[in-house]
């Protein structure tokens, strides 16, 4: 219940200065008592009757039962007219009726509100919704749907390692002690454990109902199926809710039963998203492999579509890392170094360039991956071996906004809104000469990048070095902080053919039976800990980004692209691609 913004016309005199019980300028108790109502004032209200603990309760109770309904109360010779706005800006009227006793204080009955009100009776408003309303991927199979789930709550009074005996059929990892901290911070109230889906409520119902200080209650949640949950599964749901309360029905009842008001729900197309359950099916698959955390998000090129956005479970501990984590891009950045530098002019593909063990630049030394050695190699060669060290000393050449300009072509450390999606591509700093500068062109120092951002980046690469706009609803409009312009024609071709090196003789070789793959490696270190592990592509219609946090090197990710890209439900993108 929320206080009326507005008194509404037309609202009558009090009752009692009608009838000439008292002097116009006065203000009596029935008077008050409207006024208090009308600012949601429930103490100040109640303190105006002859009984303020019940209407003290009757009215706080209120504000649970209708929640953001506002009222307006007025009154004219012993009759009231309560009006009722439910969220939805519709108005619902009821009469009932207004005595005095004692001191001229309103007698305190709910009929006060409504003659349809008895005693023991409030008033209570809910939403009516077509829960059934699907969201279904670019195939339009189902991909969340309303389902039914049980609620498992307990208390200080339950035995938690009972309540982990019983659901390890569902929940074999259930954690008391984090289960045992909750409900101690909650004194005596319940605390929300779990919730289980009716395939695993059937499996520990029986179990469960056995322990004392443990209750279960039904609900129903738009759920996406556990092969292909996805970390867009909440922005999606919230945006699925905004579809429905545009078209929201609504019943005001008093808690007998007796409908005061109702308004039927409107009709709600379904969410069309730009996913698809196979590929989103193969990453998950790929990704439930690996025990750390790790992700892989997938993007059309042509229509800047998410395809799949996935994380393992460990991943999930941490959020929604797949889309808004921010990490070191460690050699996946040299696609933008190698990209400025190529259009700058400075190098070309086939210029000789030195690839040391470790170099020198601006007073930082730069080695490679277990200090390897090419000496002089062409520049596409470099790239495909990842050389550090080529690129540190090909970055002295740039400018101090080069890598930033750069990275936003492609999309990296550009701002979205798209509808459905929360996401963070990235940030790139401006870098003078020195120790900044060669730490940004091998993906270290103030570069960070999400693996969405990385994703991106290569969707850009494939859409001729133009930045690609990414969505996830069909037919809505995502909007950015930029507008830059595309790369030059001829700086993609040279990077996409060295990023095809890359995979068929470079670092990510292993992958190189995958037909028209290219790609690009990345190892980023991390201070105190492992370094994290990249791959970054795309083949066909797909664009993609692996990430394993604390890898210690960029071969498990290559690994585990090599196992989502060889699964069979990638075919629809992949079909066709040229060697």
């Amino acid at each position: 219940m929320r206080r009326a913004s507005t008194v509404l016309a037309g609202a009558a005199v009090p009752a009692l200065l009608l009838a000439g019980c008292s002097a116009p300028w006065s203000h009596s108790p029935t008077d008050k008592f409207l006024d208090a109502v009308n600012d949601g004032d429930w103490t100040a209200a109640a303190d105006q009757t002859t009984d303020p603990d019940a209407a003290g309760r009757w009215l706080a109770d209120l504000d649970d039962s209708t929640g953001d309904t506002t009222l307006h109360l007025s009154a004219d010779d012993g009759s009231t007219t309560a009006t009722w706005t439910v969220p939805a800006g519709d108005e619902v009227t009821t009469d009932g009726t207004l005595t005095t006793g004692d001191g001229g204080k309103v007698t305190w009955t709910p009929a006060v509100f409504s003659d349809q009100l008895g005693d023991s009776d409030t008033v209570t408003y809910a939403d009516d919704r077509t829960w059934d309303v699907p969201v279904t991927d670019i195939r339009n199979a189902s991909q969340m749907s309303w389902t039914p789930v049980t609620v498992v709550s307990a208390t200080k009074e339950a035995d938690l390692q009972a309540v982990a005996d019983a659901v390890r059929p569902a929940i074999p990892d259930f954690d008391t002690q984090d289960a045992a901290s909750q409900i101690r911070n909650a004194g005596d109230g319940a605390v929300t454990l779990f919730s289980l889906r009716p395939e695993d409520a059937g499996k520990v119902a029986d179990a469960l109902a056995d322990i004392p200080g443990v209750s279960t209650r039904e609900e129903g949640r738009l759920l996406s199926g556990r092969e292909t949950r996805s970390p867009l599964d909440g922005d999606l749901r919230d945006y699925w809710d905004q579809q429905l309360d545009k078209s929201v029905g609504w019943t005001l009842a008093t808690s007998a039963g007796d409908v005061l008001g109702h308004k039927d729900p409107g009709t709600t197309d379904p969410v069309h998203t730009t996913m698809d359950l196979g590929v989103q099916g193969a990453a998950q698959r790929a990704l439930d492999a690996e025990q750390r955390p790790a992700a892989i998000v997938a993007i059309s090129p042509s229509t800047g579509g998410v395809v799949a956005a996935a994380q393992n479970g460990a991943a999930d501990d941490q959020g929604t890392p797949a889309m808004t984590g921010l990490f070191p891009p460690g050699s996946t950045f040299k696609t933008v170094t190698t990209s400025a530098a190529l259009g700058k002019g400075t190098v070309h593909p086939d210029d000789t360039v030195a690839c040391p063990a470790s170099t020198e630049v601006d007073g930082r030394v730069i080695p490679n991956d277990h200090d390897f050695d090419l000496g002089d190699v062409p520049m596409h060669t470099a790239f495909a071996q990842s050389c550090n060290t080529t690129q540190a000393m090909i970055s002295r050449d740039l400018d101090p906004a080069d890598l930033k300009n750069t990275a936003a072509r492609l999309g990296l450390g550009v701002d979205f809104t798209a509808p459905g999606m929360t996401s963070v591509t990235g940030s790139v700093p401006e870098t003078g000469q020195g120790a900044a500068r060669v730490e940004s062109a091998i993906g270290q120092g103030q570069v960070v990048a999400s693996p969405f951002g990385l994703a991106l980046m290569e969707a850009s690469v494939a859409n001729g070095g133009r930045m690609v706009t990414p969505s996830v609803i069909q037919g809505q409009k995502t909007t950015s902080d930029q507008h830059p312009d595309p790369l030059d024609p001829t700086v993609v071709e040279e990077l996409r053919s060295m990023m095809r090196e890359t995979v068929t003789s470079g670092t990510a070789r292993s992958l190189s039976d995958i037909p028209g793959l290219g790609g690009k490696t990345g190892t980023a270190e991390v201070d105190g800990g492992a370094a994290h592990g990249w791959f970054v592509g795309t083949v066909g219609d797909l664009a993609f980004c692996t990430f394993i946090a604390g890898a210690d090197s960029s071969e498990p990710a290559v690994d585990l692209s090599g196992r989502f890209l060889r699964d069979g439900a990638l075919s629809q993108y992949t079909a066709g691609v040229a060697e």
